[in-house]
């Protein structure tokens, strides 16, 4: 099998997640990491790393494929299909312009960006290039978070009454120049780490009526960075995030979601579902890491296995614009705010 040819944009401590399940894919992977790219040459070398997932740790070096400091030189050489792009959010959508242009396919790192005009001028973009591009909402790749929308799908425990998502760590040090907490550049925690789980309730839930949602600032010249926001959805369930990254501990998710008849909760490593009136049962299955489901989901798009339905554009775009909302609220004090 002929595989789609793949380049890698950014080496940062998701890059590297990236990288890392890409380069540890099995043989029947549908593309394959041919090159990568960083402004930082040290990035290429074997190093130590410290990150939040376990993916993005460790040691690393990438002696062994072609590396490049400049993107647009990695696009002329290397005669890519489609890139990964995994650089600092305020980058999103220039480099995901000039990649679509160029003709290529694009699978963008979360947020899509920092303002829902830059979002539309990538959707544009694509449209115009006929290039497919793809937002990396990585929890609806998630195991536990796949089975979760099957149980509400297919309605066998009946409608949810109420769901709380959350996640949170320690403040993110790892960023190439302390991006991350410049809140022009990548948004804050409220950006970058919650918006999985905005994400994740307007994937299952749709567009909330309204948002109310209190938050805090720790660190100067950054955005949110603690958060709490309720989802409100008339004649709906009760839905509420959490999102804290100036925890004590590197990293936690979750969720609990409660049905009519049944309660299924995501914590400590497990996944576990409890029957109202009946069984409690831990539900295990095989892990494909997400980073790498992600990608092989819009490979096969590429290769016209079947349309982007999962994680189209425009939906990672509706994330950012509830951010946004989000963001508008907590500065009114958690005064609600329409969508």
């Amino acid at each position: 099998m002929k595989k789609l040819r793949l380049g890698l944009i950014g080496l940062g401590g998701q890059g590297r997640a990236h990288a890392n399940v890409l380069l540890s894919a099995p043989e029947d992977f549908p593309c394959e990491l041919v090159a990568v790219c960083d402004i930082d040459p040290k990035k290429f070398e074997k190093q130590n790393f410290n990150f939040n997932l376990k993916e993005g740790q460790g040691t690393m070096g990438f002696d062994s494929m072609p590396c490049y400091t400049d993107f647009h030189e990695m696009i002329a050489r290397e005669h890519l299909d489609m890139v990964s792009v995994v650089v600092p959010t305020y980058l999103h959508c220039e480099i995901t312009v000039d990649c679509l242009k160029a003709g290529l396919h694009v699978l963008c790192e979360k947020p899509m960006a920092l303002d829902t005009d830059e979002c539309d001028k990538m959707i544009a973009t694509a449209k115009e290039c006929g290039k497919i591009l793809m937002v990396g909402q990585c929890l609806r790749f998630w195991n536990e978070y796949i089975i979760l929308k099957s149980m509400i799908d297919s309605g066998e425990y009946g409608k949810v009454l109420a769901g709380m998502f959350w996640r949170g760590g320690d403040t993110p040090s790892w960023s190439y120049q302390n991006w991350m907490l410049h809140k022009e550049l990548g948004g804050g925690a409220i950006f970058d780490q919650h918006i999985h789980d905005v994400d994740m309730v307007q994937y299952l839930f749709g567009i909330p009526e309204s948002v109310s949602s209190s938050a805090a600032i720790v660190h100067p010249g950054s955005n949110y960075e603690s958060v709490c926001t309720n989802y409100i959805y008339p004649n709906g369930p009760v839905i509420f995030t959490h999102n804290d990254w100036t925890l004590s501990y590197v990293f936690a998710h979750g969720f609990r979601v409660n049905f009519e008849k049944a309660t299924l909760e995501m914590a400590n490593g497990k996944l576990m579902l409890y029957v109202r009136g009946g069984e409690t049962k831990e539900i295990t299955f095989v892990r494909e890491p997400a980073l790498r489901a992600e990608t092989r989901y819009l490979a096969e798009c590429v290769l016209g296995q079947h349309d982007n339905v999962i994680d189209p554009p425009f939906s990672a775009r509706e994330s950012v614009r509830i951010v946004k909302a989000e963001i508008a609220s907590a500065d009114k004090h958690a005064e609600p705010v329409k969508l």
